[in-house]
């Protein structure tokens, strides 16, 4: 029962991390992206990264391989925006 709650905390916190980034590409989502930012740009990132840890402590088998595997990319695509975020937005 224990490894079953871990896999699907996992998926909720791959859902956390997740879905801000894909709400803030529509019009309705850039309200709720931007409300995720002003707590902090990371969040999404610390999402992931728990999402991540309660993969690999999660069920064996087919679902901890996919729930790594969604984390993550979860987790890159963050690390993608954050480094964005930090150095592709500074004036010279």
């Amino acid at each position: 029962m224990k490894k079953k709650s871990y896999s699907v905390l996992s998926a909720v916190f791959f859902l956390l991390a997740v879905f801000p980034i894909i709400a803030g590409l529509t019009k309705w989502g850039n309200d709720l992206y931007a409300a995720v930012l002003n707590v902090s740009i990371f969040l999404p990132l610390i999402f992931g990264l728990a999402g991540l840890t309660f993969a690999f402590l999660g069920m064996r088998g087919k679902v901890k391989i996919s729930l790594v595997l969604v984390n993550v990319l979860s987790v890159a695509l963050s690390l993608l925006l954050v480094f964005v975020a930090m150095y592709g937005f500074q004036q010279a």
